[in-house]
């Protein structure tokens, strides 16, 4: 088996290189490194080293960076058998480590060589504008998602980030985004039933209980069952949406009559206007104002390191 380590140097303002520089000094076993340099390079370099696998000369993946970082490694890979992805978490959020088993010093890598122990895990599928989105966490359209790319984006987040406290940039965009959000109009079709839902703050899609740097919105998620949890938060104020923020870092939120959750296999939303949409906190392009999106799992799609 090759060992692959994709390390983000800026993820966590320059934490994926520190945590990189210490598993270097303690590593034992023959790896190859590879930095990202752009956005969408770490989906190239892993499609690039998962097409090479075979069943006598698998690959494990690991990724060194957020759950931006992991998203495009499970993206680039997961198509392919003969593929192990893992992770060590340097981003701000780490909502994946939350989910998911993750590393946290190389005797534990070098006892996965040892032993290869690995578990199977669903990935979710989005698509829309011709084309297909892979996740692991969640999917978001909305407020959420409004509020994940502005955090993202913003230098608050990064100078955080220099005292490993970029995760309360979320709740501060929450208060922010407030002011600027306007609910939509959401239609949703499941199992042949089509129903039309107005005022909707946001829908998020769930293969994992946890997003927004640690907040439980989906409780009941398990990443091996071949589901998909739906969340549907609709007609209610501006401050009982900042008391559901509250709330859900506890999951109190499931108690509320504004907040729809249900489980399914597939669902289509349509949004009737153009709207931020994200897949593991990571910024998607939708044209469209009326734009369809079709989201399914793919169970037991890929194989965790750990």
């Amino acid at each position: 088996m090759k060992l692959h380590f994709i390390i983000n140097p800026s993820a966590g303002n320059g934490r994926g290189k520190k945590i990189w520089l210490q598993f270097e000094q303690q590593l034992t076993i023959p790896y190859e490194v590879h930095w990202t340099e752009y956005a969408g390079h770490t989906v190239e370099i892993a499609q690039q080293i998962a097409g090479q696998a075979t069943e006598k000369n698998p690959a494990c993946l690991i990724a060194i960076g957020g759950d931006g970082t992991i998203h495009e490694v499970v993206n680039g890979a997961a198509l392919y058998e003969n593929v192990y992805i893992g992770a060590i978490s340097a981003g701000s959020g780490n909502d994946f480590k939350r989910g998911f088993a993750t590393f946290e010093n190389a005797k534990q890598i070098e006892q996965f060589f040892t032993f290869i122990d690995a578990t199977s895990h669903d990935y979710g599928i989005a698509q829309f504008n011709g084309q297909s989105k892979f996740f692991v966490n969640n999917f978001g359209v909305g407020f959420d998602a409004l509020v994940a790319i502005t955090a993202n984006e913003s230098k608050l987040k990064n100078s955080l980030n220099r005292f490993k406290l970029g995760k309360l940039s979320y709740p501060y965009f929450v208060i922010l985004a407030l002011f600027t959000f306007k609910p939509f109009r959401l239609t949703v079709t499941q199992d042949g039933q089509q129903k039309v839902v107005d005022n909707v703050w946001f829908t998020t899609i769930s293969n994992q209980p946890y997003f927004g740097g640690g907040m439980n919105l989906s409780p009941t998620s398990n990443t091996s069952d071949g589901e998909l949890e739906v969340t549907v938060v609709s007609n209610l104020s501006k401050w009982k949406l900042l008391f559901l923020f509250g709330s859900v870092f506890f999951a109190k939120h499931t108690k509320l009559k504004e907040v729809n959750q249900f489980s399914c296999k597939d669902i289509t939303l349509v949004l009737d206007e153009r709207m931020a949409v994200h897949a593991d906190g990571e910024k998607q392009l939708v044209n469209d104002k009326h734009t369809e999106i079709y989201l399914t799992t793919k169970r037991n799609g890929w194989k965790l390191a750990k």
